[in-house]
């Protein structure tokens, strides 16, 4: 049996080849750089959104806690000085009590000093001298003390002069007698010391 000799032609070979898919690729990878630079400049752009925000909100917190500290500190000078005038305003309010009894202190001195000299009295001296230093003990607990003045330098702030004398063995400006006790609590005067200046001039 004679084999057929079969001849293929140029353009049969030409058509069973696949079309060359070259283009295709080029045209995808073109399309996927194109999204990824636009992804990579979204995402720039909201990184640096994210930045603004985040030195946006870090300034708002600074005034934040500077206004807190002013605050605090506001605060704490109201309290110091609230605290300071209920100080005050307790010591003001002892030193108008305790003046009011000042005057029953003056009188025990004078009842003393009177039954010191009349006999017949000498009976009663030792139950006021005790009452005095009852009083002299209360008031003394409450922060007042007796203005020292008898033979001290004249000082216009602790004392009240109601009369000058000579005395040429003491120096000038110095108090002689006491005619009535002073007293202060703390740095205020509740009542200046009357006294008997010195003056030699």
């Amino acid at each position: 049996m004679e084999e057929k000799e079969t001849r293929v032609s140029p353009e049969d070979v030409q058509q069973d080849v696949p079309p060359a898919e070259e283009p295709k690729a080029d045209e995808a990878l073109s399309d996927a750089l194109s999204k990824a630079l636009e992804a990579e400049a979204a995402a720039e752009a909201r990184a640096k959104e994210l930045e603004d925000k985040a030195a946006g909100l870090e300034e708002k917190l600074a005034l934040a806690i500077r206004q807190y500290d002013r605050l605090q500190g506001d605060f704490d000078n109201f309290r110091r000085r609230t605290r300071n005038e209920q100080a005050e305003a307790k010591d003001k309010m002892t030193a108008d009590v305790v003046k009011e009894f000042l005057p029953v202190l003056d009188n025990f001195d004078l009842a003393l000093a009177h039954m010191a000299r009349d006999e017949a009295g000498a009976a009663y001296v030792k139950g006021f001298a005790m009452l005095q230093k009852q009083m002299e003990k209360v008031i003394t607990d409450l922060g007042v003390e007796e203005i020292a003045a008898e033979g001290a330098p004249f000082d216009p702030h602790f004392h009240e002069a109601v009369m000058q004398v000579p005395a040429p063995d003491k120096e000038d400006d110095t108090v002689a007698a006491v005619f009535q006790k002073g007293y202060a609590m703390k740095d205020r005067v509740i009542r200046p010391a009357k006294v008997q200046v010195v003056h030699n001039g």
